[in-house]
């Protein structure tokens, strides 16, 4: 069996590979069908619930409501410990893989694909493209960890791109010209935009921009806000249950939210607040949320400008075929109404936001559709370096936005070399979405883990370099260094570092925790 599952943070989807044909996968759950599972995690006593269990507890008030799990990876490194409840905590990557488990069990148990016993689950997954190496490792390790046969995995918008030229140009052949299109990625907690150029069944990411913390999150926080306006209370009297039940409760009444909705009525619901629904005008509730969806305008702007540098006609269909809009927020009412204000006919909506991403990885899935994608570094990743024997700092730019990767292997490599001036090199890495006009990390940043290495021969079987001061030592100049850099196929990054001279070399997996 081999499905495309896109983990999201408000819903969980599946697509299966089935003789050409990429159907969303169903669960039966208390005699209804439903296409997907949500991304929700309760915990009462000591125990731990989720997915549809845990949304019928929300109005329990005994339990302990943690949404959005998928945002925690952005935040947070695998062994970092999250609190449920008072009673219940549990590593991130723990609760990511039992979270996974649990959708493995709701396939099999409650799905509408038949299983074969015994039968390896292979799947393609899919991470924002403006993750992090962390986010990306966390994503894939869970996914090993609760028992799926990961095939490889895919950012997003490029999932969402395979899904469209699938639905809209399946007659496109080997000889036919290029085209290009944009794919805008409004989910529930991340906003991607990406470029993609089309030939045949090759594919080719070829700009991308992104705001890390921007989503369907980000517009519930707006109405449970003007809820609280209107009741005359604030979030200081909520407990993280109270918010999370809350926020669900806003989310719901914002997927139900039409073109000509005027008003939308919130309901605290019961053990909250005594207290009438509150009623909200969507006018008002729009404009709140304009800036946001100037954001990601503006990000979207930046990346068709890639296209207009190439020269691509934006007005012509047969070069521009579409900005296509995917994700559960492109759904917002405000959202494709300004992108049409700005981009007219150009704007086509996926007839299927929650689950293009999904059937466009069961599309890559299945070796018989042929699917070569070609995908680009979505962030800077480098290193802060010394210069002028420590008087400066200067950020070393490993990898750059945008560069693609091999088209054979995916991989990207680059390498350093120097001699040393000191007994230990430590190393910050990190990761932004920008570059400033020095060359310096802006935007969104991520620290990732700090890592020593023993210039020093006599310290290479050292194991806790770290409580080792740094010093200044001229005589090591005689050796020679090399860092070769790897960035894998999965956006994973990996350094080896030898000393040439002394013949010893040590390998990092860098963004896993805090310190290597």
């Amino acid at each position: 069996m081999r499905l495309g599952i896109d983990f999201g943070t408000t819903r969980t989807v599946a697509a299966a590979a089935e003789n050409g044909n990429y159907p969303i996968c169903t669960f039966s759950w208390k005699g209804e069908q439903k296409e997907y599972i949500p991304s929700l995690v309760a915990a009462k006593d000591d125990s731990i619930f989720f997915g549809w269990e845990a949304a019928e507890m929300l109005n329990d008030p005994g339990v302990h409501v943690l949404r959005s799990v998928k945002r925690l990876s952005q935040q947070l490194n695998p062994e970092a410990i999250v609190e449920i409840s008072p009673d219940f905590h549990i590593p991130l990557l723990d609760l990511l893989t039992l979270f996974l488990r649990h959708v493995m069990q709701m396939l099999k148990r409650n799905g509408n694909l038949l299983f074969r016993k015994g039968a390896r689950v292979e799947v393609m997954v899919a991470t924002p493209a403006n993750a992090g190496s962390n986010q990306r490792y966390l994503t894939l390790e869970a996914f090993r960890r609760a028992g799926f046969a990961v095939m490889g995995a895919m950012n997003e918008p490029s999932a969402s791109a395979v899904e469209f030229a699938h639905r809209y140009l399946s007659n496109l052949g080997p000889k036919s010209p290029k085209k290009y299109m944009v794919v805008y990625d409004l989910g529930g907690g991340t906003f991607d935009t990406s470029a993609v150029a089309l030939a045949g069944r090759n594919f080719e990411v070829i700009g991308h921009e992104g705001i890390g913390r921007l989503g369907g999150d980000d517009f519930d926080e707006m109405i449970l806000d003007m809820a609280l306006e209107a009741l005359g209370r604030s979030r200081d009297g909520l407990t993280p249950s109270d918010e999370a039940r809350l926020l669900e409760e806003c989310r719901e009444r914002k997927e139900g939210l039409k073109a000509n909705t005027r008003k939308m009525v919130v309901d605290p619901g019961p053990g909250t607040w005594e207290g009438n629904p509150v009623v909200i005008e969507t006018r008002e509730l729009y404009a709140r949320c304009d800036d946001l969806v100037r954001q990601s305008i503006e990000k979207l702007e930046e990346v068709i400008s890639t296209l207009r540098t190439l020269s691509v006609d934006m007005d012509d269909p047969r070069s521009l075929a579409a900005i296509y809009l995917v994700g559960g927020s492109v759904s917002f009412p405000p959202v494709a109404r300004k992108i049409r204000e700005a981009y007219g006919s150009k704007v086509k909506v996926s007839p299927f936001p929650h689950a293009a991403t999904a059937i466009g990885l069961a599309i890559a899935a299945d070796p018989e559709a042929r699917i070569s994608m070609r995908e680009s570094i979505s962030r800077h990743f480098g290193v802060w370096r010394e210069q002028e024997q420590g008087k400066d700092k200067v950020f070393d730019s490993i990898f750059i936005k945008d560069r693609q990767v091999d088209a054979d292997t995916g991989i990207m490599e680059a390498t350093r070399t120097y001699r040393p001036a000191h007994n230990i090199g430590h190393f910050r890495y990190m990761e932004c979405s920008s570059v400033g006009s020095l060359g310096e990390p802006v935007g969104d940043i991520a620290f990732r883990k700090e890592t020593f290495f023993p210039y020093d021969p006599f310290l290479s079987d050292r194991k806790d370099l770290s409580r080792i001061p740094v010093e200044s030592r001229p005589d090591l100049l005689s050796q020679e260094v090399t860092e070769t850099y790897s960035y894998e196929p999965d956006g994973r990054i990996r350094v080896a570092i030898e000393n040439r001279t002394a013949g010893y070399r040590k390998v990092f997996d860098l963004g896993l925790g805090t310190r290597n």
